[in-house]
């Protein structure tokens, strides 16, 4: 298995010392409330609290400030939460925990343009900023246009996939400008909450085991990795679900009824629903052709798996530009999916009833309003690793993707 690289456009230093007046902060609603809530009541609390950050046609404004022990703290472990502060559009919260993410293909230090992820309740006990425990920024380093991330979770929550909501971001760091960012829903039980009923559920993180340098393990089902799944929210029931999982997967996919094996643990209409969203914005280095950036999530109602993506830094790209090939994707649900002819044509109707959610000039006045919103932050992001001249070009493609992209899979599928 082959794990995807950082792309490498062009000039991968960027320009340095530019000062932005194109990004504009967005406006906190009035609420009536305090935005830095308690633990939030899921029965009480709104769960649109936070909404107006996730929003398309807004560059908020992200001032992280890190004292020296904490600068110091991340260049020896970036992944361990230091203490911070952070103003979002004007408002501040003093104590904060700061980490950065990313591995082998989106991983920076501080010195370059990393991803970060800012968690409130880290050193103060039951603390939100409008409700949210987190807030995850990407940073683009391997999108050119810096719209395919955002593109892609619209298109994954239009067919009917739990995907995180986006925004957008200009973030400064001790005062210097680090620039354009995606602002990404964290999934967490918040999230589980506003995607099912019951959000009590186990959710557990499925994106790859990374042990430095360009040694790693992906994970799949019924691959003798059941443990190597995080559990991110829920109950520790020692791996039970998973390898329930994996179970019903190596039995199905040797008896002859793989769909009505996999029955009681998978939600079928989900998973087609989430694989036809893969497909359909180039995923490659997703669940179905990567065995990556994805989570599961256990509905305590059914007890059955969902699978949600994560991570589309990677996507609209053609398979086969990669050495990969969406008729023998590889992960194991999906191969035994496509491969099974009850499976394959359940699959075949799921994706007619997605193209039907998936209207190309709808979608494009949604990029045009992306575009618009962040083209002067584009231009003068001053650490991105693109060069701003190309921007233009990525989102022209991005463009002609979305008008496009239905046709590829009706041909693909035979409807």
């Amino acid at each position: 298995m082959t794990l995807l690289l950082a792309l490498a456009c062009s000039d991968p230093d960027g320009p340095e010392g530019t000062d932005p007046t194109g990004p504009t902060g967005g406006t906190p609603p009035t609420t009536g409330r305090d935005p830095v809530v308690e633990e939030e009541d899921a029965g009480t609390q709104d769960p649109e609290l936070d909404s107006w950050l996730f929003v398309h046609d807004v560059v908020h404004t992200i001032d992280i400030t890190l004292a020296p022990p904490s600068t110091g703290a991340l260049g020896i472990d970036p992944y361990t939460h230091v203490l911070g502060g952070v103003v979002i559009d004007g408002e501040a919260l003093d104590e904060v925990g700061v980490r950065l993410r990313g591995k082998i293909g989106s991983f920076r230090t501080l010195g370059g343009k990393p991803k970060f992820e800012i968690d409130f309740n880290r050193f103060v006990a039951d603390q939100r900023f409008y409700g949210l425990e987190s807030i995850s920024l990407n940073n683009s380093v391997v999108d050119c246009s810096f719209l395919k991330e955002p593109m892609a979770l619209e298109v994954l929550r239009r067919v009917g996939a739990p995907a995180s909501r986006t925004g957008f971001a200009w973030v400064t760091v001790n005062g210097a400008d680090y620039g354009l960012y995606v602002l990404v829903e964290t999934q967490d039980d918040r999230f589980t909450r506003r995607n099912w009923a019951d959000g009590s559920g186990n959710l557990y993180d499925g994106k790859y085991v990374w042990y430095g340098g360009y040694s790693y393990t992906l994970l799949d089902f019924n691959s003798g990795v059941d443990q190597l799944y995080e559990l991110e929210e829920g109950t520790d029931v020692g791996w039970a679900d998973i390898t329930g999982v994996s179970t019903a997967l190596a039995a199905g996919s040797t008896n002859g009824a793989y769909v009505a094996t996999m029955d009681p643990v998978l939600d079928w209409d989900a998973f087609h629903r989430e694989v036809a969203g893969e497909q359909w914005t180039g995923q490659n280095d997703g669940y179905a052709l990567n065995t990556n950036n994805y989570r599961v999530y256990f509905d305590p109602e059914t007890g059955k798996a969902s699978i949600i993506p994560w991570d589309y830094d990677y996507s609209f790209l053609n398979d086969y530009d990669w050495g990969m090939n969406w008729s023998y994707p590889a992960g194991n649900l999906a191969y035994a999916c496509f491969a099974d002819p009850t499976c394959a044509a359940d699959h075949a109707a799921v994706v007619a009833a997605v193209l039907e959610d998936l209207d190309p000039v709808s979608l494009t006045e949604v990029f045009n309003e992306m575009d618009a919103a962040t083209w002067d932050a584009s231009q003068q992001d001053p650490r991105q690793e693109c060069g701003a001249w190309n921007v233009s070009y990525y989102r022209d493609l991005l463009r002609s993707w979305i008008l496009g992209r239905g046709d590829y899979m009706r041909r693909f599928w035979g409807l």
